[in-house]
């Protein structure tokens, strides 16, 4: 009768145990589990910003070449400085 007690007893044990050793290691790993996804979300947040910044490098590269090829342009923006040719008549009108 012993015997049936302790296989019962060993059998509960091993049971308890192996509960034990999941739940730690869930309990371990949570923390590692949360910060991957942390790192993920801020992961896709630097990614759109590098896209956001890449886009505006692409313009600046596009306003570059436009200064060196593109006459217009660059009256365009000295126009809008309010830059003008030698002896050039230029009548301002100011908002009130």
């Amino acid at each position: 009768m012993k015997e049936g007690v302790r296989e019962k007893f060993m059998h509960y044990f091993t049971i308890a145990m192996i509960v034990i050793i999941i739940v730690g290691g869930l309990v371990i790993a949570y923390p590692t589990y949360r910060q991957r996804e942390s790192l993920k979300e801020q992961r896709i947040e630097l990614e759109s910003r590098i896209k956001v910044k890449r886009s505006e490098i692409a313009k600046l590269i596009d306003n570059q070449r436009r200064f060196r090829t593109d006459p217009d342009f660059v009256e365009a923006i000295a126009r809008q400085n309010r830059r003008v040719f030698p002896g050039e008549l230029v009548f301002i009108f100011e908002k009130e």
